[in-house]
């Protein structure tokens, strides 16, 4: 359950957050280890991090070359009084929309997008995807060719 108020930050919790932004793997043990700060400190700070929806998931960051994967990103500009939310919701069920951010600025809506290695796949994806927004104004395509930096903090 995700508590939805405010909560303080702390120097430690940025560490702590930078510390497995790196590396998600690390135990708690490592990461007092690192944090110079008890395991139990350590726990307890990720349970309020957790419960406050400030970490949200726990993930890697594959190589779609290696896994022969075509990866793409999709700046969705919609038409006037679109349903975003509705939008988002349909868009979260597609298996190869791997992330869709909400913008502020040249688009609406940014995804990125991972299919098996063909340029056909990623063009029909992204007819697809069209297809299931309905109301997209313009779009702006990058197929992605190396991801150099993937930072959070």
């Amino acid at each position: 359950m995700v508590v939805k108020m405010r909560i303080k930050i702390d120097p430690i919790d940025l560490r702590l957050i930078h510390e497995l932004a790196e590396n998600s793997r690390l135990s708690c043990n490592e990461l007092a280890k690192k944090l110079k700060i008890s395991r139990q400190r350590v726990a307890r700070k990720l349970k309020k991090l957790e419960q406050y929806g400030v970490i949200k998931k726990y993930t890697i960051i594959p190589n779609f070359e290696k896994l022969d994967y075509v990866y793409a990103s999709l700046g969705i500009t919609l038409q006037p009084n679109a349903p975003i939310e509705e939008i988002i919701e349909r868009l979260k069920k597609d298996r190869d929309v791997k992330v869709i951010e909400r913008g502020i600025g040249s688009h609406d809506i940014i995804l990125r997008v991972a299919v098996p290695k063909s340029l056909k796949g990623m063009e029909e994806k992204i007819h697809e995807i069209t297809r299931t927004i309905g109301y997209v104004k313009d779009i702006d395509k990058t197929i992605i060719t190396e991801v150099s930096k993937f930072e959070i903090l």
